[in-house]
């Protein structure tokens, strides 16, 4: 009896130690995921809204975790005051310009703060320093976004099915191609003759391409067009002359047409000589007549003029009139033939 009871002791003194190595070991491994017994500084940061964050939630850096939420505590209406413990090994890596948000452990896990950024330009974190809030959209907002989403998504949705049942029955244009082969024919006759344009189009812009490098060939006539200014100028020139020059035949021909008008005017007026001679039928026959008279005279002053020459006493004369009509003739040719060497200089110039 004394030995069972004996028994029924130890046993329960091994469950007793074996218990109080677990809650220690427990102990030692919640302290440890939560830094507990770690050395720490305290920084802290002042939010707006902290979306649930409670105290005792971890902190987090780069996806690590630095510390956990020591407190938090309201300093007005719209300001909370969040005081972190930061693991003194994590404090090298943390800078002052770090800032902090409210973010999540995963999507639906627990509240965090998750602090981002920081540069070595500015020295560690320190105990007491205030750290920047970053602004971060909560799960509220996110639920609020995805419900005004999912409205407009089904008033998209029902736009797109009503607009689908009149394409379907066949109004609209787009219903009309759909349903309507005869617009499809049309329109299939329509990109066909396109096509035949854009070969056309892709014909003539060879054309132009094979014109313009024949451009860039020095010494052909287009080339020197578009490149020497000298051409081009000479050309304009003599499009300037060849204007100047149709002007004065243009003054020229209505100088003539009005003295034609005036020839003909007189032509038909009596009180013309030529209007006489061509109307005047009594003037036209003493006309004729003083002519016979004239042609007469003329044959009779030739005969007196042949009998003068011939005469001893104004041969010499006669001889000296003749060299010296001869003379002057050799000197107007001169002068044409120089005249005309001038020319040819100049044009060649």
């Amino acid at each position: 009896m004394k030995e069972t009871s004996r028994s029924r002791a130890v046993k329960v003194g091994i469950f007793s130690f074996l218990g109080l190595v677990i809650f220690a070991v427990a102990v030692l491994a919640l302290g440890g995921q939560r830094k507990t017994f770690m050395s720490s500084v305290q920084v802290k940061a002042i939010f707006k809204d902290v979306g649930g964050l409670s105290k005792g939630n971890n902190v987090w850096y780069a996806g690590v975790k630095v510390g956990m939420i020591k407190s938090i505590t309201f300093i007005r209406h719209n300001q909370i005051e969040v005081l972190m413990n930061i693991d003194k090994s994590s404090r090298e890596f943390i800078h002052k310009d770090v800032k902090a948000r409210v973010s999540t452990d995963g999507l639906v896990g627990n509240k965090i703060i998750a602090l981002s950024g920081g540069t070595g330009r500015t020295p560690v974190i320190e105990d007491g320093d205030m750290i920047q809030v970053e602004t971060s959209i909560s799960t509220d907002e996110i639920l609020d976004t995805l419900q005004v989403n999912n409205k407009n998504l089904v008033q998209i949705t029902g736009t797109l099915a009503k607009l689908a049942q009149q394409i379907s029955e066949g109004h609209g244009t787009i219903g009309k191609l759909v349903t309507d082969s005869t617009i499809y024919v049309n329109l299939t006759n329509t990109m066909s003759r396109l096509g035949s344009s854009a070969a056309n189009a892709q014909r003539l812009t060879n054309n132009l391409a094979a014109y313009t490098a024949k451009l860039q060939n020095e010494g052909t006539l287009a080339n020197e067009l578009v490149t020497d200014t000298v051409i081009f100028q000479r050309l304009r020139n003599t499009a300037t002359g060849l204007d100047t020059i149709a002007r004065r035949a243009n003054d020229v021909v209505a100088n003539l047409q009005q003295a034609s008008n005036d020839i003909s005017d007189k032509l038909n007026s009596s009180g013309s000589p030529a209007g006489v001679l061509l109307n005047d039928t009594s003037a036209a026959r003493d006309l004729q007549l003083t002519l016979r008279n004239l042609a007469a005279s003329t044959g009779k002053l030739d005969t007196n003029m042949v009998a003068v020459r011939h005469n001893f006493l104004l041969r010499g004369f006669f001889r000296r009139q003749e060299k010296q009509q001869k003379k002057e003739q050799k000197e107007r040719e001169k002068q044409l033939e120089k005249a005309r060497k001038d020319s040819l200089k100049a044009l060649q110039q």
